[in-house]
């Protein structure tokens, strides 16, 4: 094997590892579909490994696949921020993807308001934020599909750098101003725990049935409407929101944690987000 991997090559896999399709990646690269798999072909004969496995569902990346995903993830930040710097020297602007998941009660009231002094300093940074359920988040990161993911707990993996950004305190809401269902809770969605885990081993636990809403907003509107009560984190609990804490059942408490893969040199754009994650998001996460 020699030194470099060629740029054609890599390019055709990192392509193909964005899209999951090999037809979708040839179209994007403007080459045939028999071209790009013959580069793959290549770049795994060159590393000794297999990179994708194809099947009826079609492809995913097999581990040294991912590990390989993440590092032209990486060079790719790498090589946005060294191109503004060479275009704009004296601007010094921060450049390139920016690809961030987290569950809904956190990404649009804390992780968003967090980003976004940075984000308007440096408009070249191309943003993406994804709402995705706890459960399917650390597949999110595993995949390679965004490169940081806020969760509700620690994962403990040897290879992920996990950060705590504060806590989230859950409490029972009802509506302000109308009456409501007191044995009616929303959650997002049949398999959404929330309710469920407040509740569990509480001798004072109500007898309830479940209406399901999408998403926390969602929820917090249909509590405003009188449509049932919920258990929410009480940073969204807004004056003015039409919601109220049920007095009565004590807090309980989850840590809001940033998880990203290990960069030996991250690029300046990682590093700048990590800080504004780490140094935002607790603000954002407490109650008004």
């Amino acid at each position: 094997m020699s030194g470099d991997l060629a740029t054609d090559r890599l390019a055709a896999f990192f392509e193909t590892a964005r899209l999951k399709s090999f037809t979708r990646a040839a179209a994007r690269l403007h080459v045939s579909q028999s071209a790009l798999s013959q580069r793959v072909h290549k770049l795994e004969e060159e590393l000794g490994a297999t990179l994708f496995v194809r099947g009826t569902d079609g492809i995913r990346l097999t581990e040294t696949g991912l590990r390989l995903l993440r590092y032209c993830q990486a060079k790719d930040q790498l090589d946005a921020e060294l191109l503004r710097d060479l275009k704009e020297p004296a601007v010094g602007l921060l450049a390139g993807p920016l690809r961030v998941a987290a569950y809904s009660s956190v990404l649009r009231s804390a992780v968003l308001p967090a980003l976004a002094p940075l984000l308007r300093g440096n408009p070249a940074i191309q943003a993406e934020f994804q709402v995705h359920q706890t459960s399917a988040l650390p597949r999110v990161l595993r995949e390679g599909a965004a490169d940081f993911m806020v969760l509700d707990r620690r994962l403990a993996w040897s290879d992920v750098t996990a950060l705590p950004l504060g806590r989230e305190r859950y409490v029972v809401i009802e509506s302000a101003r109308r009456a409501s269902p007191a044995d009616i809770y929303l959650d997002n969605d049949p398999d959404d725990d929330v309710t469920r885990w407040f509740f569990a081993g509480r001798p004072d636990a109500p007898d309830y049935r479940r209406a399901f809403m999408s998403d926390v907003y969602g929820i917090l509107d249909g509590v405003a409407q009188g449509l049932g009560r919920a258990v929410v984190s009480r940073h969204l609990v807004r004056r003015g929101s039409g919601v109220r804490v049920v007095e009565g059942y004590p807090e309980r408490h989850v840590d809001v944690v940033l998880h990203h893969y290990a960069v030996p040199a991250p690029a300046r754009l990682h590093r700048q987000v990590v800080a504004a994650l780490v140094a935002g998001c607790g603000r954002h996460l407490e109650p008004d």
